[in-house]
């Protein structure tokens, strides 16, 4: 007889030896129980290898990373899609985005040295034209915009070291100041057109004009204004200025919503023609800086990339906006 235990209830039951190797059911609970055979061989507990030192290292036990799971090609493939990103990581870094990161911070720091050599701050212009030289360094440039700024602060950066090195100019007697009513109004005319004319390029800058393309999608232009430059006129019936300045302009992607246009401030795409050379004619009338014609004098000769744009239509309320406000004030 077999002694059974079974599985379910624990109930033990013997059993013939005709059954051994079958399964039968338990006279307790109907379990079906598998009956054991005596006569079977038994099976070998296999004894583990004996394992290395904690501290140790063998050729034996470098894992491959097939036998966690992970196949080879995807190894190979997360390998690749690093290197891939990488490289374009380095192509965007040392590409001409770096041209297209760093135009207005130029602009802008060549617009302060012409700023502060206007008020006779030579130290601070140089200083100024000294930060575009050194930030493009020995960059090969291919922007024309910056090909100039680097030419403009080369020049000034000598032009303010020489008037640094020079000694100030012996004046006979200062500056009279102005007394009579039309000296005072003309005095306080050029001082409101000063200030306009130095805030001139920043304010273009923070006012991007929304416009509906060609095919009905909404963009925002930005536009940027550089080597600015006035003289000043003299005192008569009718002052007149003529500013002569260069002007581009970004813009952005296309957007089917308004209100994606608007809230788009990265103004990726340049237009072409790249540059205009503009000149306005200014005439003081009644305290205020009326602009009287705007015009495109083009020296394609001087410049490659100066072309005539086709229009300036959005860039002109802006500066009317600018300029043409009461003279008056402190």
């Amino acid at each position: 007889m077999i002694p059974v235990i079974c599985s379910e209830c624990g109930e033990s039951f013997e059993i013939g030896d005709e059954f051994a190797g079958l399964s039968e059911y338990c006279p307790a609970c109907g379990a079906l129980n598998d009956i054991p055979d005596p006569e079977a061989p038994a099976f070998e507990v296999a004894v583990p290898e004996a394992q290395p030192p904690v501290g140790g290292f063998s050729a034996s036990s470098i894992v491959s990373p097939a036998t966690h799971g992970i196949p080879a090609a995807l190894w190979w493939t997360i390998l690749l899609t690093g290197l891939a990103l990488f490289l374009l990581t380095c192509i965007a870094l040392f590409s001409n985005n770096w041209e297209d990161r760093n135009i207005q911070v130029l602009s802008d720091a060549a617009n302060r040295g012409d700023v502060l050599m206007a008020g006779d701050d030579y130290g601070g212009a140089a200083k100024q034209y000294r930060f575009v030289i050194d930030t493009v360094g020995n960059r090969s440039i291919d922007s024309a915009f910056i090909l100039r700024l680097l030419d403009r602060a080369r020049r000034g950066e000598a032009e303010a070291n020489d008037r640094l090195r020079s000694p100030p100019p012996v004046t006979a007697q200062t500056q009279p100041i102005p007394t009579t009513q039309p000296e005072v109004a003309f005095h306080l005319a050029l001082k409101s057109f000063q200030r306009h004319y130095e805030a001139f390029p920043i304010f273009v800058r923070n006012h991007p004009v929304l416009f509906l393309d060609d095919k009905g999608n909404w963009r925002r232009r930005q536009y940027v204004v550089w080597q600015i430059t006035y003289d000043p006129p003299t005192q008569s019936d009718a002052p007149a200025i003529l500013l002569r300045f260069d002007c581009a302009s970004h813009i952005t992607d296309p957007h089917h919503d308004r209100g994606q246009a608007v809230l788009d401030d990265n103004f990726a795409h340049s237009e072409s023609p790249l540059i205009v050379q503009c000149q306005t004619r200014f005439e003081l009338f009644s305290g205020r800086w009326v602009i009287l014609h705007q015009d495109t004098d083009v020296q394609s000769d001087e410049f490659a990339a100066v072309n005539p744009r086709p229009s300036l239509d959005d860039f002109y309320p802006l500066e009317r906006q600018a300029f043409e406000a009461p003279a008056a004030g402190p």
